[in-house]
């Protein structure tokens, strides 16, 4: 929320500067996010001047009327050259004379204002529009008019107010007393002992008597605890005044018309939302809240028509609804240009189904962001008459008397009882009972003295409020939260153990950073659409009130994050993605999930309510395997870059693992799928290319190739023991093995590699796959180094040999292929 500190210099007199104000305000909870000068950069020199005279045509210039006018700014004047439709004699405007500077290009550069020839004629200085000030869009009608006791001469900048600087705010739900400019001038108050003004409402009631004007009957009290009217005559829709408009767009609004604007204005300053009707379009004058009708159509002031329901609160006349409450007015009821006659609106709505309303019609407003937090139940009156007041007073109109509060079941304020001796127990330390009266009552807390303990009435704008340790809060907050001694309290300390679960994620984190990969933290959440492309048995859980369509869901499947992630940095030009993501997914525990689950000995997922939230690690890759280099070709990633990391990332568990063919979990193609099984059959990880499908639900046009830990799994696995072993003394002696698969075969590499390892015994230190090669008739080479070592001797040739001969004959005969080396 965005407010403007002059107008909060109106309530409370302040010395500090808007960073000093902001500086409090954070120091007593209330955050302030930034401080903004209103004035637009390079606006200087800018005065008020009145047009004394129009003397004669110029002709046209791009479709404007081009005139001579004699401006005056009290103590000089100008021959200025304008075209703007509402140059008249008379007219107190903008005027930049020559000196004065406006805001330029989108550079930034300041645009200066001279004396210039238009049609051979000499022009002093510009008259400028909102446009051309940099403070609004309206250029269309002209030059921006003033009042007609604005300043002549004075420094058009001071008589606007942009001399003035926007603090953005936010307020947390709590604290609904805060959104407004005079909620943050009390705390400013309370905060540095400046006195407090509340706003001047001096309304004048003239004319009939608004009973005999408007009616309002509430058949829905548990909806609308109250609802006020007051009616103003004789109004003339135009243009807000200036200073108005100004301070409007100053905290982020749009000025529509002087009648619609006091609503708003009112809505700033006091933090109470209003509501403006055509009285005409009422239909007998009457005012009706009930619940909406299952089906019924509303259109809007959005011009959007909606279907409500019956949970939903409208307001209505005998014939049809006319507003949706505590949200939007409606467009059969709006105010226009020919309006004279203004049913005005203050009421208090029901939080919940103001906030159901606004989030199932997609429908956010800043009166149902005030309504949903709590509004004050006892200053709508107050919002009302201010209202009025301002409407009367900026269009010529008369307020009605008298004023129409239908409150069927006023509320009675609590009492809370505040002993000093407590404030000390929960603080540890407790200001003079005078220091904490004075708090108190600085935050508009009416204090009765009982004793040596003090009585608060807590007022209706202050619904956090309820209970003695609520006071204890408000009084450290404002006397300062450095007032409480640093002291340490004796207590016995207890170390924490870090979870085994931490401590897996972590050697999988360094594993993946070191081999360049970088950690996203994607959404709990995702899209329908997603999770359609991504099938599980189980279906994905659905949010009750999510925040958006596209978060509709909780994930399901792992390869959903890192999905979306590789899609977006796709979308960004990055022409290698490597990026890995630790998290969970969320699955129905009755029902079970796909993907890699422990057939043996796992462990079981953490359950929480009617679901499981099994854990995973996700990588995945697309694009160039590395940066492009001159020394080297720029090469793509493969399934076996997913294959490699996946196993490098076991191994730093402690974990070996065997690959095999398929798996359970969906998303990959299935001519490229395989899976990480540990020696008791556990399915501890899979990998594989991602089903070009899935990729286009991802709108992702390039190959990604992904592995998935199961790390649930994985932590039923004990780690390989870790032993010493002394460098080695004797040299390593290297065989190489090729075979010959036929094709068809179901032979895999993994399990020729297995039974090597078996055959060559102790002696083998390491065994690498380093070449394939492929017949035209379909038949595969594939070839191994082994390494062998002894620990006490240099290996002979013979022994070597013996070994490669074994080893050799043995997978030839076990796998019935061909050993190359016969």
């Amino acid at each position: 929320m965005k407010i403007s500190y002059n107008w909060v210099r109106e309530f409370v007199e302040l010395s500090l500067s808007p960073e000093g104000a902001a500086d409090r305000l954070v120091n007593a909870g209330i955050e302030v996010a930034s401080v903004t000068r209103v004035a637009p950069v390079g606006l200087t020199g800018v005065v008020v001047g009145e047009i004394l005279g129009v003397e004669r045509e110029l002709g046209e210039s791009h479709g404007h009327r081009l005139v001579l006018c004699r401006v005056s700014t009290g103590g000089e004047r100008f021959s200025v050259v304008c075209g703007a439709p509402n140059a008249a004699v008379g007219v107190r405007a903008a005027f930049a004379p020559p000196g004065a500077t406006l805001p330029g290009t989108a550079a930034g550069e300041a645009r200066r204002i001279g004396t210039v020839k238009i049609r051979g004629i000499e022009s002093q200085g510009m008259l400028v529009s909102e446009r051309e000030l940099g403070i609004g869009e309206e250029h269309e009608r002209g030059i921006l008019a003033l009042a007609p006791d604005a300043p002549l001469g004075g420094d058009l900048v001071t008589h606007l107010g942009l001399d003035d600087s926007v603090l953005e705010v936010e307020i947390t739900p709590n604290r609904p007393d805060c959104l407004s400019v005079v909620g943050v001038a009390r705390e400013l108050s309370a905060l540095t002992g400046a006195p407090f003004r509340a706003p001047e409402i001096a309304m004048k009631e003239s004319g009939d008597s608004v009973s005999d004007l408007a009616c309002v009957r509430i058949d829905a009290p548990d909806l609308c605890a109250r609802y006020t009217v007051r009616v103003v005559n004789d109004v003339r829709v135009g243009p807000s005044p200036a200073w108005m408009a100004a301070r409007l767009r100053a905290v982020g609004l749009r000025p529509i018309s002087n009648v619609v604007d006091v609503t708003n204005y009112v809505l700033w300053e006091l933090g109470h939302p209003l509501h403006a009707f055509d009285h005409a379009a009422v239909r007998e004058a009457t005012i009706i809240v009930r619940h909406a009708r299952r089906g019924e159509r509303f259109r809007t002031l959005d011009g959007q028509e909606r279907e409500l329901d019956d949970s939903m609160c409208v307001i209505a006349d005998p014939a049809r609804a006319i507003g949706l409450a505590g949200v939007m007015g409606g467009a059969n009821t709006e105010v226009t240009d020919g309006t004279t006659r203004v049913l005005l609106e203050s009421a208090w709505f029901d939080p919940a189904t103001t906030r159901r309303t606004s989030r199932a019609l997609g429908l956010r407003t800043d009166a149902a962001y005030r309504f949903e937090r709590g509004a004050d139940v006892e200053a709508l009156v107050a919002a009302n008459d201010r209202a009025a007041q301002l409407m009367a007073d900026l269009s010529g109109g008369t307020v009605a008397r008298g004023l129409i509060d239908v409150y069927p079941r006023p509320r009675s304020r609590p009492r809370v009882r505040l002993r000093m001796s407590r404030v000390e127990r929960v603080l540890g330390i407790a200001p003079p009972r005078a220091e904490a009266r004075r708090i108190l009552v600085g935050l508009g807390l009416p204090v009765e003295d009982r004793g040596d303990d003090l009585e608060v009435d807590v007022p209706s704008f202050r619904r956090d409020l309820a209970i003695e340790d609520d006071l204890v809060e408000e009084i450290i907050r404002v006397w300062g939260y450095d007032k409480i001694p640093s002291t340490l309290v004796p207590t016995n300390v207890h170390l924490a153990q870090r979870p085994d679960s931490l401590g897996q994620a972590a050697a999988v984190r360094r594993a993946l950073v070191a081999a360049g990969l970088s950690e996203i933290v994607g959404s709990t959440f995702t899209d329908p659409p997603h999770a359609a492309a991504l099938p599980t048995p189980s279906d994905p859980l659905a949010l009750v009130n999510p925040l958006s369509q596209d978060a509709a869901l909780l994930r399901h499947h792992p390869l959903v994050g890192v999905l979306g992630a590789v899609a977006l940095n796709l979308r960004r030009q990055q022409a290698g993605v490597r990026l890995f993501e630790i998290g969970r997914t969320y699955e129905r525990r009755e029902r079970g999930a796909a993907g890699p689950r422990p057939e043996r000995g796992a462990a079981e997922p953490r359950p929480v309510g009617g679901t499981t939230e099994p854990r995973w690690a996700t990588l995945a890759l697309c694009g160039t395997r590395g940066e492009p280099a001159w020394y080297r070709p720029t090469e793509g990633v493969d399934v076996y870059d997913a294959t490699g990391l996946a196993e490098h990332a076991l191994r730093a568990l402690g974990v070996t693992a065997a690959c095999r063919t398929g798996g359970a979990l969906s998303g990959f193609e299935a001519d490229c799928h395989g899976s990480l099984v540990a020696a008791d059959g556990t399915v501890l990880a899979e990998f594989g290319e991602i089903d070009p499908r899935v990729r286009g639900a991802f709108d992702i046009d390039a190959p990604v190739f992904a592995a998935v830990l199961a790390l649930d799994a994985l932590a039923t696995q004990p780690p390989a023991s870790v032993r010493y072993e002394a460098l080695p003394r004797y040299p390593a002696v290297q065989r190489d093995v090729a075979f010959v698969i036929d094709a068809g075969s179901e032979v895999t590499a993994a399990g020729i590699e297995s039974a090597m390892r078996e055959l060559s015994g102790a002696l083998l230190r390491g065994l690498t796959l380093f070449d394939l090669f492929r017949f035209p008739d379909g038949r595969l080479s594939l070839a191994w180094r082994l390494t062998f070592q002894a620990e006490d001797r240099t290996l002979t040739d013979d022994e070597v040999n013996a070994i490669q001969e074994r080893v050799a004959r043995g997978v030839s005969e076990r796998f019935h292929v061909t050993w190359r080396g016969e």
